[in-house]
């Protein structure tokens, strides 16, 4: 059994989001394998969580910068994509069934990769297990750097908070107490999506400036991989480290390989949904 690694790539916020999602239906419907998919946003952009209130004045003010700005199909606050690195990783739960195509229809499958078996999951049901199972191959990737990452824990005032990277969750990324990656994660029947945001070489204020609020120069908003790194690391690198770091969190092999032809079409199909829905 293998599953499928999707090698960074940039596009627009609204089909990198409408392309988690189709990753995710095709996986639901036992066409595709479990997938990791890096990637990039191109122009930058701001995503804001599925339920989170965001005004529309800083809507114009980000796109006036030349962003984007798109609503997540996930939860969570406000992930400045920029000089970051986004993931997203899409499989299914312990002992729960994915669903077959209509009878006397084709599987669209993925070759070299089967559907994944029925009842034959990885992930918890439990969202907190999941997130941290997941979260084990953003862990093992970066102690590929010989970097040692912990979970964060949760804090009352997440929901107050417009900036992901201020807020603490348990599903979050820390390096020595600081932020480093935030997730979030969309479950549809037996299938989950996780995606998140890796800070590569971000700003420390350029967030707050962008969502105008204040700035506390006492403190550092989020942790860099480049600086805590001592370098700077390259897609190639990063595609290396981050299959190898969910190969050996998953004990599976991820084969590289593309998206097929029925997800991109999906994709673009989902894409319009995503640039064109209001965020206020």
């Amino acid at each position: 059994m293998s599953w499928r690694f999707i090698k960074y790539s940039l596009a627009d916020a609204a089909l990198n989001m409408a392309l988690d999602e189709a990753i995710l239906e095709a996986h639901l419907a036992g066409r595709v394998p479990p997938t990791l998919r890096l990637y990039g946003f191109s122009p930058p952009a701001v995503s804001i969580g599925l339920s989170q209130e965001f005004p529309e004045h800083l809507v114009a003010s980000i796109r006036n910068r030349g962003m984007d700005v798109v609503r997540r199909p996930t939860g969570g606050r406000a992930v400045l994509h920029l000089n970051d690195l986004t993931y997203s990783f899409v499989g299914s739960t312990v002992g729960n069934t994915l669903e077959d195509t209509e009878p006397g229809k084709s599987k669209d499958t993925c070759q070299p990769f089967p559907a994944q078996p029925a009842g034959q999951g990885s992930l918890s049901t439990s969202v907190l297990k999941a997130y941290k199972e997941i979260s084990a191959g953003l862990k093992e990737a970066l102690a590929l750097l010989s970097l040692d990452v912990e979970m964060g824990n949760a804090h009352a005032a997440y929901r107050q908070l417009q900036d992901c990277f201020l807020s603490t969750t348990g599903s979050d990324l820390h390096y020595q107490g600081t932020k480093i990656c935030g997730s979030a994660q969309l479950r549809r029947r037996s299938a989950v999506l996780q995606h998140g945001s890796l800070l590569l070489d971000q700003d420390q204020s350029l967030m707050s400036d962008i969502l105008n609020a204040p700035v506390n120069p006492e403190s550092r908003r989020h942790a860099n991989l480049f600086e805590i790194a001592g370098r700077s690391i390259d897609f190639l690198e990063l595609n290396d480290i981050f299959r190898r770091g969910f190969e050996t969190a998953f004990g599976v092999p991820f084969l590289s390989s593309d998206l097929t032809d029925a997800e991109m079409e999906d994709a673009l199909a989902r894409r319009v949904r995503y640039a064109s829905l209001s965020v206020d």
